[in-house]
C-alpha cells in the first residue's frame, strides 16, 4: 500500500470512528522503535508500510513510535489505528 493510500484509508478510518488508540496488540505509542521491533517484529513491515522507514536508522531505536508518527506527519491515534487494523487482519493478534 502506497503511504498516499494508506493517508486516504486512514482519513477514512477517522471519519468512522473518534476513537483515540494509543494501545494495540502490546503496542503503545510511548514504546520506542527499538522496544517494538525487539518485542513485535511482525510490525516493521506495517511501519514500512506506513511510510516510516526510518526504522532502519540508529538513531529511530530510541525514537517513541508517537515522535516517529509526529516527524512523519501521521497523527499516533491513527496509526495506532492501521497498525491495530493491519495486525488483526494479518492474523498477528
Amino acid at each position: 500500500m502506497s503511504t498516499e493510500n494508506m493517508e486516504n484509508n486512514m482519513a477514512e478510518n477517522t471519519e468512522e470512528s473518534s476513537e483515540n488508540i494509543l494501545e494495540a496488540h502490546g503496542i503503545r505509542a510511548d514504546m520506542t522503535l527499538g522496544e517494538i521491533m525487539q518485542t513485535k517484529p511482525e510490525v516493521i513491515p506495517i511501519l514500512m508500510e506506513a511510510g516510516m522507514h526510518c526504522i532502519s536508522c540508529p538513531a529511530a531505536m530510541m525514537e517513541t513510535l508517537e515522535e516517529a508518527s509526529i516527524v512523519h506527519g501521521i497523527p499516533v491515534d491513527e496509526l495506532m489505528k492501521f497498525i491495530k487494523e493491519s495486525l488483526e487482519r494479518e492474523g498477528n493478534e
